[in-house]
């Protein structure tokens, strides 16, 4: 018995050890062994800012000739020019050099048409603050041309818009590498009807657009593949640990010493019933011995009835019931009592 809990004592630790490892070697698979880190080695910015001074006819809602931004809703039908000023600025922490080159394009669409209105040539400077000179806009050469266009187009619309947009194309060095942007800050004149009265409303008058230039590194997880190589060799250990156990367990394990009884009857089990309780035989039945169970087993057979196993104390009865005639066997198992 103490050879036994011995090698059962083992058995269930390298049991429980499998199934650690096989836990760590899951958790340890579920972080990536590599790690990637973006870090930004340069910032860049574009900035555009836009400003206004409306041109007013003489009014009494204002009592005055000018209107700049913020200042008060922009009524069209007082509004002669609006005059337009323009500022871009680049920057980036590590500029070393840059090309900036620009163009500027004039829109006026309704919902029905487009029509572009005037465009600049190109223009390359390797400055970063860029002003650009913009003409006045004008109220009555805008309707102008609106109402040619909707004359030959057979349209009509209460509203329209205009539009100035500037196309700025840098091309930068930095030391941390090369900058290509594109930025089209565009600016929205829309003139339209609305329960304020006919007005102006000038939108994005400052304008960002911001990137950067990054570099990822990607550094190797030294300690996720230390814990995968640890749970890899307890993994081996608690199998082999558990092979070996396996084997002193069954080395030492009693083995179930069988009766010469059952040995005799092994043969035989699938002919032989198990009786709960000792029968009674009627006065009128003819008992016939036999001698060897071998012998009863051929009676069953040829009779195609069962054997009937009865057991009283250490003394063991098998009989075969035909009729009125009962064969039977009787003998004694000699370790079990």
């Amino acid at each position: 018995m103490k050879k036994l809990v011995k090698t059962t004592v083992p058995l269930s630790i390298f049991t429980v050890l499998i199934l650690i490892s096989v836990i760590t070697i899951y958790v340890s698979h579920q972080t990536p062994t590599e790690e990637t880190r973006t870090d930004t080695l340069c910032t860049y910015t574009s900035i555009a800012t836009y400003d206004y001074t409306a041109i007013l006819e003489p009014n009494t809602i204002y009592n005055k000739t000018t209107l700049k931004p913020n200042e008060g809703i922009l009524y069209s039908r007082m509004t002669k020019q609006i005059n337009i000023t323009f500022e871009y600025n680049f920057y980036a922490n590590l500029l070393t050099a840059n090309t900036i080159t620009y163009n500027l394009t004039q829109t006026l669409k309704t919902p029905t048409w487009t029509y572009q209105a005037s465009a600049t040539a190109p223009t390359t400077t390797n400055q970063t603050r860029i002003q650009i000179t913009i003409l006045p806009v004008i109220k009555t050469e805008l309707e102008a041309i609106k109402r040619q266009i909707e004359t030959e187009t057979g349209t009509s619309s209460t509203t329209y818009t205009f539009q100035i947009s500037p196309t700025f194309a840098i091309n930068a060095n930095t030391t941390a590498g090369r900058i290509q942007e594109i930025f089209t800050p565009t600016l929205t004149m829309d003139f339209k009807r609305t329960d304020q009265g006919d007005i102006i409303v000038v939108e994005n008058l400052y304008q960002t657009k911001t990137g950067a230039i990054t570099e990822n590194q990607t550094t190797t997880r030294q300690d996720i593949i230390n814990q995968r190589y640890a749970s890899y060799i307890l993994a081996t250990a608690s199998i082999v640990g558990l092979f070996f156990s396996i084997y002193f367990y069954k080395k030492t394990k009693p083995t179930t010493q069988k009766s010469p009884l059952e040995k005799l009857i092994a043969p035989y089990k699938d002919l032989i019933i198990e009786a709960q309780e000792q029968s009674k035989t009627p006065s009128e039945t003819t008992t016939i011995n036999v001698t060897t169970i071998q012998e009863l087993v051929k009676t069953a057979e040829i009779l195609a009835r069962p054997i009937i196993h009865e057991k009283e104390g250490n003394t063991h009865t098998f009989y075969i019931m035909d009729n009125n005639t009962k064969y039977q066997h009787k003998t004694t198992d000699p370790i079990k009592t």
